[in-house]
């Protein structure tokens, strides 16, 4: 699951907020301290998703991935019926 580890006023941290809601992703929200030191010293804020662990500079690229991703999923999810060769769905 994504986590989003954040400051409690944080604009940017406000945005990633509304990209998610955005792309209707689900994810947890983790208030944490200014001065809490979190994965190796990364600031705030991070996104951690399994293992991946994403700050800084790295954050609106990786947003763009989870957007493509999200728009890549959607393509294949719908009340559709694939026709076989034999006719049956």
């Amino acid at each position: 699951m994504i986590k989003l580890y954040r400051e409690l006023n944080s604009p940017e941290a406000d945005s990633i907020e509304a990209e998610f809601r955005e792309l209707v992703l689900a994810y947890e929200r983790v208030l944490v301290e200014p001065a809490q030191e979190l994965f190796d010293g990364a600031g705030l804020p991070v996104i951690t998703n399994n293992e991946r662990v994403v700050s800084g500079e790295d954050i609106r690229p990786y947003l763009k991935e989870l957007e493509t991703l999200v728009r890549e999923w959607q393509l294949f999810q719908g009340d559709y019926c694939y026709v076989g060769e034999d006719g049956n769905c």
